[in-house]
């Protein structure tokens, strides 16, 4: 069986896990020695999975392909013809109509507010060539763009659609199209390295510069009141309960945030916390180590959420985006969420820590049924190709 994975991000560990999850999935439910796996990224680097059956599809790069010719392919596509003459593009066809299976990565609203053109244009480039993608748990919503919404109403005209949000799910319905809603792939993530990687007992907190990346942000930047309310709130914290705080890394490779890790911990400094730890992270394993064996989580990324919900840590979640909410809803631990700009000098982290440590408890049984949930598509498409249910 070969499978194509389609736009995988790399350069933050929260990708890297729900990319390496879906590996994963692929290879328990598949395990023969002749499944094949190639991954064609959406960012620079590479998820290095430790199997000689994974294999990374650097040779069908669309800087490859090069402008004309992608805008030559693009417009004659809706006349019903390929023009097709850069050996990039002839082995990204190739490619695609080896595949028994070709998967859309789990990821964001590339397409939708993030209005990704190179992500589009890749999925755009595998219908034409006769491939079904299927969505592994996306977040997808239409952008603001009419020519995008084109290009895009054709990719989901063809394909099978599996979301990780009612939002998505809700949107797509009112287009017309017909999704299966379910949870976000990294719940089935798997780390046997039990041992920890920072010792005793701490709070993390995972920062990021949301300014920077964000379209929400980028167009009104969150309030310097506001990040230095967060920053007070987990130093009073870190000194009622006696626990250092963590600062996890989110972002390598070339996108990595040294320069805000180190800001934030000289402001923690500054309003009284007496350790702050800023840990060496060299994959997605180390990342959900740490987060596995802390006392609380207080995170600005989504995947730092859906890790401490995995390994039943209490959280609190600071939101920048409707999927950091949804998370929390259908873990039913909406009272641990809060939408960053809504923050003010009400914000009491105390409430958060109790909160969460009393509710998280509680959650086991659901928590494993969210776990199942994440596993659905890949285990509907193999059912319906051996009609075994595992």
């Amino acid at each position: 069986m070969k499978f194509l994975i389609m736009n995988q991000h790399t350069l933050n560990f929260g990708d890297d896990i729900a990319g390496v999850s879906l590996i994963n999935q692929i290879l328990k439910l598949f395990p023969s020695r002749s499944t094949a796996i190639q991954i064609v990224y959406n960012t620079p680097g590479s998820l290095n999975y430790p199997d000689q059956r994974v294999s990374d599809r650097n040779d069908v790069l669309l800087k490859d392909m090069g402008r004309v010719q992608i805008l030559l392919f693009m417009f004659f596509s809706f006349l019903g013809i390929q023009v097709v003459y850069k050996s990039s593009l002839k082995a990204f066809k190739k490619m695609v109509q080896d595949a028994n299976v070709i998967l859309v990565s789990p990821g964001g609203a590339n397409l939708g507010m993030y209005k990704d053109w190179r992500y589009l244009i890749k999925l755009y480039m595998v219908v034409i060539f006769g491939g079904r993608p299927v969505f592994h748990n996306n977040t997808i919503e239409y952008s603001n763009n009419w020519l995008f919404n084109i290009f895009e109403k054709v990719i989901l005209k063809n394909s099978r659609i599996y979301v990780r949000e009612l939002s998505s799910y809700n949107h797509l319905q009112e287009k017309g199209f017909f999704p299966v809603r379910g949870v976000d792939t990294a719940f089935s993530f798997v780390n046997d390295n039990t041992d920890p990687l920072v010792s005793g007992n701490y709070i993390v907190f995972i920062p990021t510069n949301l300014d920077s990346w964000h379209p929400n942000f980028r167009e009104e930047p969150l309030s310097d009141e506001i990040k230095k309310t967060i920053l007070k709130e987990l130093s009073e914290l870190s000194k009622q309960k006696s626990l250092p705080i963590v600062i996890l890394q989110h972002m390598h490779g070339s996108a990595v945030e040294e320069s805000l890790y180190d800001e934030c911990k000289r402001k923690l400094v500054e309003f009284g916390a007496k350790t702050v730890i800023i840990p060496q992270i060299e994959n997605c394993y180390q990342y959900d180590n740490v987060i596995r064996n802390s006392q609380f989580v207080v995170s600005m990324r989504y995947h730092g959420i859906v890790m401490a919900i995995k390994n039943k840590i209490p959280f609190c979640s600071l939101e920048y985006e409707n999927k950091m909410a949804e998370v929390c809803r259908y873990a039913q631990l909406t009272d641990l969420n809060i939408k960053l700009k809504n923050i003010d000098k009400k914000f009491n982290l105390m409430d958060y820590y109790t909160l969460g440590t009393k509710e998280i408890s509680d959650k086991g049984p659901l928590i494993s049924k969210i776990k199942d949930m994440a596993t659905r598509p890949l285990k509907q498409f193999k059912y319906g190709l051996t009609s075994e249910i595992d």
